[in-house]
């Protein structure tokens, strides 16, 4: 393959990627109206679940969820602060905003960083792939850049600097080129030219079966066109960036390094970026890996020494929970999303890399800080592998300790008080009128506690919702959680993860509980995405919470569940839809997605307009957008369009919403479907217009008459299938999907981990 010579490498501001927003726990207003026929009451009490058999998590992400979706994110657009302007932000972009206010920008916390750093060692560990170079298609041509080389080269004369991949210690080399540097990779082996350490016995006895599934893997997928694999000695990848999507989405690829790697139980299959690794079953990553090489180097015990770990991947987190825990020194996330991190601090990208380690040599200059007394290190998730580092450096006794104490982000409680003296308390028209007219509008919204000012008529309870209450202890559902907590039959469970997954679903069901005595609606409660690609998985997950919210006497009509719309979560929802429980299928990013789910009788289909937006303008290849790009049209908007024609044509009862709308000309666009989730911004610029503008249409854009003129092609009439399905998934569909999934079971596994610190509460 050819690649860019390191000359002229890849700019750091990588283009080629689209948000993953992180989701909105929202409350909905006017959402999937119930009719009661009377009044009902809903006990609080304990609630017990049996002991459940696990899931095969595994076989889920390897069928197609693969966290390296995460690198189609691309780099935030500015805040729009004018509260005059009528577009919107990215709906990411408050998200992001807020989540600088605990993980601050290390520049602009440079002062307060070296300000600890006066008179003292700093050790930095940085991450390579993502942290020193852009990702990139081919990890083959993942160099630095000429400006980016020239800060590491900078920093690297007056400090000792080394470099610690998952990669082979040769091609970090080849890719880096300093000689000046160490250079540790994934062979376990230090090779500098002041050092060099071998890998210890306990590595050296998993080289056989390593080096023999290496020859099998490379056997076995020859014929998938794209495949890379590649032989780290102690690790096994095998990359599928350039395999074709459809492949990826069947599962193909990742079902065979699956099988092979069953057969070696002392071998395990993990997921990286665009890339599945095979690794020892060994107790073993970064965080341990710093903590040896601090070890090593005498730095472990002393009270001069400031280390720094900057990386991107979740790998990292390891040794930021190292840093952070044992009160040693800063994580810096490198990250242009939002996401829950052990880190203190963030630089955005590469580029935000590259000014802070030219920050760092020119306080060295100015006598800031002390030159002989830095360690500049460098790691790597390239793969992801295990981390067997050491070196040789100069011995010195440190070991600065503080504690920065940290918080989760803050949840903002939003209302319309804002807006409650707008134009429509006067009794005239507004252009929130005029949308309301035609559909159903949803204020895009978190709410805690302040119902009476703005009562939501339905809502969702979810893994970020916990995760808020749990961050925020006087909320009004703390105590919700608090009580299945206290549940004796979780409790009593012998294994820690079915522990903490009966707690998991108490708590989703009491806060549901709570909910659905301040709601009129449904309750959407959100199925755990790690069981995204197990049919029976979801349907027993469903029959569980449903059980549960029966014991607190929540009728079934009151209830929706929020499955991901995989093959395997419209299969489900199939069945569900036929045993008369609804069902909500969430990230539809594809006209399969939707024309399958409706095929299936889900209830509500749930299209994500600005995120496939994004995708299409960072990316190409998805024959859909491209289709229509073409035609003039915005391809989100042109999904909802075709999504509900369909829906409305063929004669299916399912509702269709429009999320992540950004803009006033999105609501408009999609005027006429049955439900649009508006973010406040532009709901009150909607409600303070007393009179439409006039350089607007409040024309209903969707109807039955217009649903009747939309043609369709023979293939999208299909009875889709799992193949035709997989078939007729682009690229956007599949990498917004996997990002998606990656998302909602971060944040599941962070409320699990979560309960397992703060069980048992106190009066248990």
């Amino acid at each position: 393959m050819d690649c860019k010579s390191p000359k002229s490498s890849p700019s750091l501001n990588n283009p080629g990627r689209s948000p993953l927003n992180k989701s909105r726990l929202s409350l909905y207003s006017s959402l999937f109206p119930y009719s009661q026929s009377g009044g009902s009451s809903f006990a609080r009490r304990v609630l017990t679940v049996p002991k459940k058999k696990a899931g095969k998590l595994d076989d889920a992400l390897s069928n197609g969820w693969l966290e390296s979706m995460k690198s189609s994110s691309p780099p935030k657009k500015k805040i729009l602060k004018d509260p005059g302007l009528d577009v919107a932000s990215d709906d990411n972009d408050y998200a992001y905003h807020s989540w600088l206010l605990s993980y601050p920008s290390a520049l602009r916390s440079f002062d307060k960083i070296t300000d600890f750093a006066s008179n003292k060692k700093i050790a930095i560990f940085l991450d390579y792939d993502g942290t020193l170079s852009p990702i990139v298609d081919d990890p083959d041509c993942a160099y630095l850049s000429t400006d980016m080389r020239s800060a590491v080269r900078s920093v690297a004369k007056y400090f000792p600097t080394a470099i610690i991949s998952g990669r082979s210690r040769d091609m970090v080399y080849n890719l880096v080129g300093l000689k000046e540097l160490y250079y540790a990779g994934s062979h376990v082996s230090l090779e500098t030219h002041r050092a060099k350490v071998l890998p210890s016995p306990a590595c050296k006895e998993f080289l056989p079966v390593i080096d023999e599934v290496f020859r099998t893997l490379e056997r076995n997928t020859r014929d998938i066109e794209g495949a890379k694999v590649e032989n780290h000695k102690f690790c096994v990848s095998v990359h599928y960036r350039n395999v074709s999507e459809k492949v990826s989405l069947l599962g193909y690829s990742a079902e065979r390094v699956h099988n092979i790697v069953d057969d070696y139980p002392q071998l395990r299959l993990t997921h990286g970026r665009k890339v599945l690794e095979v690794r020892p079953v060994i107790d073993w990553d970064k965080g341990k890996a710093v903590e040896f090489l601090l070890n090593s180097l005498g730095l472990e015990n002393s009270d001069d020494v400031l280390p720094i770990y900057i990386g991107d991947d979740r790998t990292d987190e390891d040794a930021f929970t190292v840093l952070r825990q044992g009160n040693r020194g800063y994580g810096i996330l490198v990250s242009s999303t939002p996401k829950e991190s052990e880190a203190l601090f963030s630089l955005k990208d590469p580029s935000e890399v590259n000014d802070f380690l030219k920050s760092l040599s020119s306080l060295v200059r100015s006598n800031r800080v002390m030159a002989s007394s830095f360690y500049l290190l460098s790691s790597s998730p390239y793969p992801s592998g295990n981390f067997f580092i050491l070196s040789l450096f100069q011995s010195a006794r440190t070991n600065h300790i503080f504690n920065f104490p940290r918080s989760f982000p803050l949840i903002k409680q939003q209302t319309f008080s804002a807006i409650s003296a707008s134009s429509l308390d006067t009794g005239l028209t507004t252009e929130l009128d005029a949308v309301s007219s035609h559909s159903e509008v949803v204020p895009d919204t978190v709410i805690f506690d302040d119902f009476e000012r703005f009562p939501p008529t339905a809502a969702t309870v979810s893994s970020s919702l916990l995760l808020g209450i749990c961050s925020l202890p006087d909320t009004a559902f703390r105590g919700a959680v608090d009580t299945a907590l206290a549940d004796r039959k979780c409790s009593a469970t012998d294994s820690s993860d079915a522990r903490m997954s009966c707690f998991f679903n108490q708590a989703l069901v009491n806060v549901g509980c709570d909910l659905a005595k301040l709601v009129p609606g449904r309750v959407s409660t959100e199925i755990d995405a790690r069981l995204a690609y197990d049919t029976h998985g979801i349907i027993s997950k469903v029959h569980d919470l449903l059980n549960l919210y029966r014991e607190v006497e929540v009728p079934p009509e009151r209830l929706l569940f929020k499955i991901p719309a995989t093959w395997q979560g419209i299969e489900a929802s199939r069945i569900l839809e036929s045993e008369g429980i609804r069902t909500h299928m969430t990230l539809v990013y594809s006209f399969c997605q939707a024309a399958a789910a409706a095929q299936a009788g889900a209830s509500v289909i749930q299209i994500f307009v600005g995120r496939i937006r994004d995708w299409a303008r960072h990316r190409s290849g998805d024959p859909e957008i491209e289709a229509a790009l073409k035609r003039g049209e915005d391809p989100g908007l042109a999904l909802v369009t075709k999504a509900y024609s369909y829906i409305h044509k063929y004669g299916h009862n399912s509702k269709l919403m429009a999320a992540a709308i950004r803009n006033k000309q999105d609501v408009l666009h999609v005027l006429g479907v049955d439900y649009i989730i508006t973010p406040l911004k532009i709901l009150q610029a909607l409600k303070e217009s007393v009179t439409p503008d006039d350089k607007y249409s409040f024309v209903k854009r969707l109807s039955p008459d217009s649903a009747n003129a939309y043609n369709f092609s023979e293939e999208e009439l299909v009875k889709w299938d799992q193949y035709s399905f997989a078939s007729a998934m682009g690229p956007a569909g599949v990498e917004l999907l996997a990002a998606g999934l990656d998302g909602y079971a971060n944040q599941a596994k962070r409320v699990e981990e979560f309960f397992g610190k703060i069980w048992p509460p106190p009066n248990v």
